[in-house]
């Protein structure tokens, strides 16, 4: 349960060497940098110090990276080579790094071509869609075999158009040969939605044609800026879709080609990061004309290598190094063992402690791990999370959050398999549906679905310890900060009280003693909860409706049903997937099925309840556990230092520290 100190800094150096300072700053990685912009609003900083002026430069380089990274994401489409399912970030050497960026007009030529070719990637794709539409719209009309610009002869009429598929057919030609003998007409094709004709009719009687043909829906359908025949349109445009597709073949040969620089091009995208990170740094700072200040934090455990590493420099400067005033607040680093970091992960996700606080991490942990596995509670599915978990952490070798989430759900496995033997519960009771029974693999100590009541009693136990524990926190926080009274006034004599209801509810002679312990706990409570208050009606109204309280643990200690509510879930759902599984029996079909049943289905369970039991335990954490004693509100130490997407520069002197 640590929270790290830190140790407070301060730079003054001169304007000219700030850059190459910060530069070394960022190398050295220890360094919280602390916003002092709120000087300038004291009086005395008012009007001697001012800002770096440098949004548009930070606002250029995101534009850079934006611009980067689009043409990363666009050679990833057309990459080749084989990615590995866990990738981890490269490590490059110093000097190719430097070379790399000693060359960037090289690689944003190559960028330009890049975004160039995409930009006529996608023109060439809309005018093959294009012309693709175009064949599409026409052939109905393939049949059609005068050319298209023929609307018309010295004597007839010509027309072609589209009337609803619904149309009556044999009503119009009645119509025509009765009204307009001059005239006939041909379905070409027709389909779902309609029918394509050609209309011929002599010249003269154009008018009434138009005029009947109007009852039955007709729209002409005119084929502007072509000649020939259909079929020739069709042809032609098949034609310039072969073009284009060698262009885009073309197009595309040369991107592959490029792939060859991604590598290079991430290089060059993390140092623009880098740059990005170290201009808004300078954000950060006060200058004078010919100096400039900065401030922040080193924990503790840096300390010394940050005098070691500051030691060498040339400049002129100054360095401060202070401890930290007494309440005053400072990031926050947590430092816990290896099996406590993990859950580390749950805290960050809610709030860090605030400078002075405890850490309730190592108190917090053993709970999650058990809350956590027995919301799973099985087995097969506790070997599993644990084995993926253990090859992502060996294959990505994450760092931060996701490293403790990894290690996190490589411990709630282990936990998970625990209860899952105790339980019984194997891929549910994968070996009982597939053996007919023959084989039953008996739990270690009850099987929960058979006995759900003894679940809950459990559950509700845990639960008690839990809350118990957290008002234990709150104690030892009131006797750290010297208020002992106060610990057992406000946890000492809750502690009498209710575990004599508890004891009471258990009877017997247990039963006996609870309730004396009861009556003495709530006495003893009554003296003590309106001690703040002066008046002694008001100390005894504000004693006796503090026992209301007990309503409040009571419904907290309900909360923990949910360890029954999911426990119970992940089993019936495993036992649903291999009844399904084995409907078909053991021949080749039913094999089939139990075996896409059985990855399938225990695959999604194992997902859906490793996720809810994640959500569920931090929700006990968050609202039972941290509800008793917990406030938060710290802020993340955060030092400045190289952080880089694709790769990891290798900095001989800092490998060699932690090493």
């Amino acid at each position: 349960m640590s929270i790290v100190k830190m140790h407070r800094i301060a730079i003054i150096g001169m304007e000219n060497d700030k850059d190459e300072i910060i530069e070394q700053l960022m190398n050295i990685g220890v360094l919280h940098i602390s916003d002092v912009s709120s000087k300038m609003q004291d009086e005395s900083w008012n009007g001697l110090v001012s800002k770096d002026e440098n949004e548009e430069e930070i606002f250029q380089l995101s534009s850079d990276i934006e611009k980067i990274k689009a043409s990363l994401d666009y050679l990833k489409q057309y990459d080749k080579q084989k990615k590995a399912l866990f990738a981890s970030k490269r490590t490059v050497d110093a000097s190719k790094f430097k070379s790399i960026i000693e060359n960037k007009n090289k690689i944003w030529e190559t960028i330009e071509v890049i975004n160039n070719m995409d930009e006529n990637l996608n023109k060439l794709k809309q005018e093959k869609n294009k012309l693709e539409s175009y064949i599409i719209s026409l052939s109905p009309w393939k049949s059609l075999d005068i050319p298209v610009q023929l609307t018309n002869t010295k004597a007839t009429s010509i027309f072609t158009g589209i009337i609803p598929a619904s149309a009556d057919v044999n009503g119009l030609k009645a119509q025509l040969e009765a009204e307009v003998q001059e005239s006939c007409f041909q379905i070409i094709a027709e389909d779902r939605d309609q029918k394509y004709l050609v209309v011929i009719c002599h010249r003269s009687k154009t008018d009434e044609l138009l005029n009947i043909l109007k009852n039955y829906g007709f729209n002409k359908v005119v084929f502007n800026d072509m000649t020939g025949t259909i079929e020739q349109n069709i042809q032609k445009h098949k034609a310039e879709i072969l073009k284009i597709e060698e262009k885009i073949n073309s197009l595309v040969k040369s991107i592959e080609d490029l792939c060859k620089k991604r590598e290079d091009i991430e290089i060059f995208y993390d140092y623009f990061v880098v740059e990005k990170d170290r201009k808004e740094a300078l954000g950060r700072l006060l200058k004078t004309e010919h100096t400039f200040v900065l401030e922040g934090w080193v924990p503790e455990t840096e300390i010394e290598y940050f005098k070691e590493s500051t030691g060498k420099w040339q400049w002129d400067c100054y360095i401060h190094i202070s401890e930290p005033e007494e309440g005053e607040e400072y990031p926050i680093l947590l430092k816990n063992n290896k099996l406590v970091q993990p859950f580390e992960v749950v805290t960050e996700m809610y709030s860090l402690p605030h400078t002075g606080e405890i850490d309730p991490n190592s108190i917090m942990a053993p709970f999650f791990f058990v809350f956590f596995g027995m919301m799973v509670s099985d087995a097969g599915y506790g070997i599993l999370l644990s084995l993926v978990s253990a090859i992502a952490i060996y294959k990505l070798k994450p760092k931060g959050m996701l490293e403790k989430l990894l290690k996190l759900l490589f411990l709630g496995g282990i936990s998970t398999f625990i209860w899952g033997a105790l339980f019984g519960g194997w891929f549910g009771d994968v070996v009982t549906q597939v053996t007919g029974g023959k084989i039953e693999i008996k739990p270690l100590w009850f099987n929960p679905m058979e006995d759900p009541m003894r679940l809950l009693l459990w559950s509700l136990i845990l639960g008690g310890i839990h809350l118990y524990a957290a008002m234990g926190v709150k104690a030892y926080d009131a006797i750290k900060k010297g208020r002992i009274w106060d610990a057992i006034f406000d946890t000492g004599f809750w502690y009498i009280f209710l575990t004599g209801l508890a004891l009471l509810l258990a009877g017997g002679k247990l039963g006996t003693v609870g309730k004396y312990m009861a009556i003495i706990g709530a006495i003893l409570l009554i003296l003590t909860q309106g001690r703040a208050e002066k008046n002694v009606i008001k100390k005894f109204t504000k004693g006796v409706g503090s026992l209301y309280n007990a309503v409040g643990f009571m419904s907290d200690v309900l909360s923990y049903s949910r360890l029954l509510a999911l426990g119970l879930a992940t089993g019936v759902i495993a036992s649903v997937i291999n009844t399904i599984g084995t409907l078909l029996g053991f021949n080749i079909i039913g094999i089939i099925v139990f075996v896409a049943a059985f990855f399938g289905g225990h695959v999604f369970n194992i997902l859906i309840n490793a996720l809810g039991a994640f959500v569920h335990t931090s929700r006990l954490q968050y609202v039972e556990f941290f509800g008793k004693f917990y406030e938060g509100g710290g802020k993340p130490y955060t030092p400045f230092k190289i952080n880089t997407k694709y790769i990891n520069i290798n900095n001989k002197e800092n490998e060699e520290r932690k090493s």
